[in-house]
């Protein structure tokens, strides 16, 4: 023992010695416990109290069966309590000091702290705690700590921590393995033990299912096999498994009927909220997005329905492990996502941002965020294919005979609108959507293609790589695996790269299509969108040579949305996921043809920016025959523009006057 702890023991009140009439009392208070009746337990523990004022462990069990009796409805006189019982022992509450845990009694103080944290969701406080106590689990009573390891299990999953998880069962398994084998001789012909063991083996089962499903992990199915029992967490779990296999139709037969609309009096949880959040993201992946929004309404009545009825008025105060269970938050989230694939922005901003408050740090939201401005900006391209937007091609005709003059319109990007708040605050442009963009980029671990290797003999002095996968926090979501943070950040780049276009900020663009370009996992999609930022960026920077480099139409091949297959470690165990599912909004160019006919007219432009209008006119006339009917309006101006140009009015008359031969001969 230190000579701190010494003197912690002097300056310790001294102790009554234990009678006999006070193991009696304990003895009669543990029973008393044991069998639920807490307000005798409460009375027993208080002549207890009386006889042994200064003794911690007495009014730590005396604090916890006066909280069992309020119904676990007295939780800031509990944890004032607790407070007090560590000021007793002098311990530090938080458990940072050292050789703080001499007297392994005192863990239950610690878990008990833990257990409160967990349930008023403050997980990282109460996983910081119980990762110091697991320090000290060798003295510890097996019974606690067994609790003390399952619920650090659960406290990793809640934080989405898979692997830590994964090992923290592993450590359960090896602690079971030398428990049973030291008491096999004397708990031989013990049935209730038994059972109990099948329990936590079902149990421990379970959590490397959730740790696999969190991680991804499809190849080891022996634990999917192994699931026993009919009750929901085991059917969820299953339906969870098909949902990533995609196999959808098996997945929602699996969840069952609609369940009670009631909350779990231990946990805490509404199963009828878990059950229309289930249906709604198997009905998105369906393609059926309306549906899936009605299930996320029906699960938003739920989850305010059950919190009406666990606190019906302000002055209620439910038990703890109903006190903070609104899923709010992620109920809204999810209907914000199934928003913006309806095509609604306005509806799906107003709940991002409700949500970016809590889940602030989620680069995905934050892209979410961006593109319900770029929708509201633009739904998609074939508006410009629109007959109003062919109106606007001849503003007005005046005059008549030789003086017969024609209006042009100004051109499709008229009415643009350049935000002047700086982005800042939550608005539907593109201003705010590039501080979005902003944030999202800033929010991802450092790119791998910016890091620098560093030299062999530095890489031995600090030792091997770590061995689990980088996974990067996307609450309310399961955390992103390095592949999905690298096609994360494709996504964030691409929009970068269109808002900086829009906004004039071609500098900007141009380094943001660079950046797209040399990621390694594009899909052609992403690449032929690069291209054509890149593309536009240099031609309004004047430089057209590159330009016409990157407009090139041969380097179109693919558009398709389909992720390259990958080749890291890490997507091994991905074999059986269901990653390239359909796309709810169809991507638009839907064909290489119609893709090389866009980026011709944009080669044409570059052309004609140069006076070589013979090549603009031809890669012009190209495009128009690939592009298909109706052609975009962009087309009607360059030709127009380029038929004048070259001095050739006849030809304009012609287009004119086959396009828009009502509104000119009026």
């Amino acid at each position: 023992m230190s000579a701190a702890d010494n003197e912690r023991s002097d300056d310790a009140p001294p102790q009554p010695p234990v009678t006999e009439q006070h193991r009696e009392l304990a003895n009669q208070a543990m029973n008393e416990f044991e069998k639920g009746q807490y307000g005798s337990c409460t009375k027993t523990m208080g002549y207890l109290a009386d006889a042994r004022p200064t003794d911690v462990k007495v009014v730590l069990n005396r604090s916890v069966a006066l909280f069992y009796h309020s119904q676990c409805k007295a939780i800031d006189e509990f944890r004032h309590n607790i407070q007090t019982v560590f000021n007793m022992a002098r311990i530090s509450p938080d458990l940072s000091e050292k050789s703080n845990l001499d007297d392994a009694d005192y863990a239950v103080v610690y878990y008990n702290k833990a257990v409160v944290l967990y349930h008023e969701k403050q997980h990282r406080a109460a996983l910081s705690i119980l990762e110091k106590l697991f320090r000290y689990i060798e003295p510890i009573d097996e019974a606690l700590a067994q609790k003390v390891m399952l619920l650090l299990t659960e406290l990793y999953l809640t934080v989405h921590q898979p692997f830590d998880a994964m090992r923290m069962v592993s450590n359960i398994e090896k602690f079971l393995s030398g428990k049973s084998q030291s008491s096999q001789d004397k708990d031989k012909n013990d049935s209730t033990n038994a059972t109990a063991q099948e329990v936590l083996k079902a149990k421990l089962n379970l959590f490397k299912v959730r740790c696999n499903l969190m991680a991804k992990h499809m190849k080891n199915k022996k634990e999917y096999k192994a699931l026993q029992g009919n009750s929901h967490p085991v059917n969820y779990a299953k339906a969870y498994y098909e949902y990533l296999r995609g196999n959808l139709k098996k997945a929602a037969k699996m969840l069952g009927n609609p369940p009670s609309v009631q909350l779990s009096p231990t946990t805490g949880e509404c199963l009828a909220v878990m059950y229309s959040t289930n249906q709604a993201l198997i009905n998105m992946c369906l393609r059926k997005p309306n549906l899936a929004i009605c299930h996320i309404r029906d699960a938003l009545k739920h989850n305010e329905k059950v919190m009406k009825d666990a606190v019906p008025n302000d002055k209620a105060r439910p038990p703890l492990q109903l006190s903070y269970v609104s899923q709010h938050y992620v109920l809204y989230y999810n209907l914000g996502v199934l928003q913006l694939h309806s095509k609604r922005p306005h509806l799906a901003f107003d709940c991002f941002v409700e949500c970016v408050q809590v889940y602030h740090r989620n680069p995905r939201l934050w892209l979410r965020l961006a593109e319900c401005c770029i929708m509201h900006h633009k739904e998609n391209n074939d508006v410009d294919r629109e007959h109003k937007h062919k109106l606007e091609v001849i503003q007005a005709s005046v005059g008549s005979g030789f003086h017969h003059k024609l209006i042009l319109g100004q051109g499709v990007q008229k009415d643009r609108k350049i935000s002047a708040s700086g982005g800042v605050f939550p608005n539907l442009n593109l201003g705010f959507a590039s501080f979005c963009l902003k944030n999202a980029l800033a929010l991802l671990p450092t790119d791998p293609l910016d890091v620098k290797t560093p030299p062999q003999d530095e890489q031995a002095e600090s030792g091997p790589p770590p061995t689990d996968p980088v996974l990067v926090s996307a609450e309310p979501g399961n955390p992103l695996r390095e592949t999905e943070v690298a096609n994360l950040r494709c996504s964030i780049l691409a929009a970068s790269a269109y808002v900086a276009l829009c906004e004039n900020e071609y500098y900007r663009a141009l380094a943001h299509s660079v950046n797209l370009l040399r990621q390694p996992n594009l899909t052609a999609a992403q690449r032929y969108l690069g291209l054509m930022y890149k593309g536009e960026a240099l031609v309004i920077l004047d430089r057209i040579a590159d330009a016409i480099d990157e407009l090139n139409p041969e380097n179109v091949t693919d558009v398709s949305t389909t992720l390259p297959e990958s080749t890291s470690e890490q997507d091994k165990d991905q074999e059986g996921l269901a990653e390239n599912r359909e796309a709810i909004i169809k991507w638009s160019p839907n064909s290489v043809t119609v893709a090389k006919g866009l980026m011709q007219y944009n080669l044409a432009v570059a052309y004609s920016m140069r006076t070589d209008y013979e090549k603009a006119l031809k890669a012009l006339t190209e495009a128009s025959e690939k592009v298909g009917n109706p052609i975009p309006v962009q087309m009607f101006y360059l030709k127009v523009y380029l038929d004048l140009k070259q001095g050739n009015k006849k030809a304009a008359i012609n287009v004119i006057n086959e396009h828009f031969g009502y509104i000119s001969k009026s």
